[in-house]
């Protein structure tokens, strides 16, 4: 199924509600946008879980979970914390 949308003066879109709810895109949310042939591929982008958050973390130092710093491990906490609030702030 497709639809049409207008693009802006500012080359701006409106995705359509039923879209978005389908695809659980809310606003705020980040869409990758990929040229493919002659169109457009939109992908959101998911928030970062805190499995994955440690998993950078790993692997920018080269050491386990087991060997996060208290500092580190306390910008992890805030860097979740501040990812939840922006969300649930656009929901």
């Amino acid at each position: 199924m497709s639809t049409t949308v207008r693009v802006t003066t500012k080359r701006q879109v409106v995705l359509p509600k039923q879209y978005c709810e389908q695809k659980r895109i809310k606003p705020g949310a980040t869409v990758r946008v990929t040229p493919v042939a002659d169109g457009l591929y939109l992908t959101p982008i998911r928030p970062p879980t805190e499995q994955e958050l440690r998993e950078v973390f790993k692997a920018a130092g080269g050491r386990g979970p087991k060997h996060i710093s208290a500092e580190e491990e306390k910008l992890i906490a805030e860097s979740i914390r501040a990812v939840r609030v922006r969300r649930s702030a656009s929901s």
